[in-house]
């Protein structure tokens, strides 16, 4: 029976120079309703043999600090599902929002998925087949942010920033700072002192997340 090898690489911000493909841009911002409810996705073949994908959505629910869980779903439209893609040539790849309005933005998850190619290996031959996922925000017309921060001890009682999305708004971390006091100290840090600290770029509404900082008290 032929062996198949699946390597899954979900990336938000980046494309991913080792795989056969890049998929560009990582993150797609969108509204419910009117004209910004659809966008494009460019999916290129960066390997020397053809490359059959496919794209599939997936809603992703998020709460607190817990990590995604993917869900199917029909809010997000997808032309065309499957292609087939010559060496070095690229697929443009339409996405539409056709879900209800929203109260509070929410997002999703774009996975480009590469398809085993039909050949003459044997069966007991291996394939690495890579995957790549984009994300996509879908915001009400009147989203409007709330974030809110402050310095507490975490398990190993060592003090971590808290940031809470408190708004019916995608947060983009790094277009904020942070002003808290810590053991009568005033601290204000921007997106460039604690990003080597942070897992992640976009908060959705009621995640928050923990950022180490013992580092940033201490200076």
């Amino acid at each position: 029976m032929k062996k198949q090898c699946y390597a899954f690489l979900f990336i938000v911000l980046c494309s991913f120079q080792v795989s056969s493909f890049e998929l560009f841009p990582m993150v797609n911002f969108f509204s419910d309703s009117g004209k910004s409810t659809s966008g494009f996705f460019k999916i290129t073949n960066t390997s020397l043999q053809q490359l059959p994908v496919e794209i599939v959505v997936n809603q992703r629910l998020i709460s607190g600090e817990q990590p995604e869980e993917l869900t199917n779903t029909d809010d997000i439209f997808v032309f065309p599902p499957q292609a087939m893609i010559a060496p070095g040539a690229s697929q443009t790849i339409r996405v539409q929002y056709v879900g209800s309005p929203k109260k509070f933005a929410e997002s999703y998850r774009l996975i480009v998925s590469q398809l085993p190619l039909k050949d003459d290996m044997g069966d007991d031959s291996i394939q690495m087949l890579f995957r790549i996922g984009g994300l996509i925000f879908v915001s009400p017309h009147n989203a409007e942010e709330k974030i809110a921060s402050r310095i507490l001890l975490n398990e190993k009682e060592e003090p971590v920033l808290k940031i809470d999305n408190l708004g019916n708004s995608v947060i983009e971390v790094s277009k904020h700072s942070f002003k808290n006091k810590w053991q009568d100290n005033s601290y204000t840090w921007k997106w460039e002192q604690i990003e080597p600290f942070i897992p992640l770029h976009y908060l959705v509404p009621g995640q928050n997340v923990s950022v180490p900082v013992t580092e940033l008290v201490e200076k």
